[in-house]
């Protein structure tokens, strides 16, 4: 069961990884060079906001996996998975990737007590992966600005 929760969490993590890669290439090679009209300013807030997305995307994710898990012979989930809703996988997601903790969610198998770690890693370095484009963006808006 380790080995297959090792494997099913990296694979989300990979999936994770290259929408993030999608999202942040698109944006940066094909939405941002058309953007010439509008304000410096304007480039990154779209930054910004394609970060919150690619990161919604991905927590999305991370929950659909976790509840279609559920109907399958694995032990990963809550142990009391018959009360369970997409809801509840979807705030176990936002909170294992946000590494914010699961202090709310009982009955955790040792499972997705594993997988609650895997996501809570992939989800720092997306974060920090975000920062940095985030802060590429402000450099060269910053960069374009002449003094007084």
């Amino acid at each position: 069961m380790f080995l297959v929760t090792i494997l099913f969490g990296s694979g989300l993590v990979l999936l994770a990884i290259g929408i993030h890669y999608e999202v942040l290439r698109l944006v940066a090679s094909y939405l941002m060079p058309r953007m010439e009209i509008v304000s410096r300013r304007a480039h990154v807030m779209v930054g910004v906001i394609s970060c919150m997305a690619a990161h919604t995307i991905e927590i999305w994710g991370f929950a659909a996996a976790y509840w279609l898990v559920h109907y399958t012979d694995l032990e990963l989930g809550f142990a009391d998975e018959h009360r369970r809703t997409f809801v509840d996988y979807l705030n176990f997601s936002a909170e294992s990737y946000t590494s914010l903790g699961f202090g709310d969610a009982e009955m955790l198998t040792p499972g997705m007590r594993l997988l609650a770690g895997i996501e809570a890693l992939a989800g720092l370095v997306l974060i920090a992966w975000s920062a940095s484009f985030t802060y590429f963006l402000m450099t060269q808006y910053w960069g374009g600005r002449t003094r007084g």
